[in-house]
């Protein structure tokens, strides 16, 4: 008999901390905030993970705005992302067909835009 067990998806859940820099000095594209991921790297060794960025610390009113993808197929590697109600979770899909670095820039939103450029590496291993 057959072996019909289904591989389960992996979930990747990446908390992200957000704070405000007074000076000027944070890791922002726009240098007003610094934001930490935890982890702030992460592989992702099997297809169709499940990756989920859960915003835990942020000053009042920020909150997920999307990501913007780059690299060779990013539209067959990544899913468009569904964003909670409350702005607080971003999750998406990641079909990990293609061992390549995964440029993914974090989009939050408050009365501007805010980018933050978190590593995240495709890694397939064969079946």
């Amino acid at each position: 008999m057959a072996d019909t067990k289904e591989k389960q998806p992996v979930f990747i859940n990446v908390k992200v901390k957000v704070k405000h820099t007074p000076h000027g000095d944070g890791n922002s594209a726009d240098r007003r905030y610094h934001v930490k991921c935890k982890p702030d790297r992460f592989p992702v060794y099997t297809g169709d993970a499940v990756i989920n960025y859960q915003l835990v610390s942020a000053p009042d009113g920020i909150v997920f705005d999307g990501f913007d993808r780059s690299k060779s197929y990013p539209d067959r590697q990544m899913s468009q992302p569904s964003i909670s109600v409350d702005g607080k979770m971003m999750t998406f899909s990641d079909r990990n067909t293609e061992k390549e670095p995964v440029l993914i820039i974090l989009r939050f939103r408050d009365k501007s835009i805010i980018l933050y450029d978190p590593e995240a590496t495709n890694d397939p291993v064969a079946t």
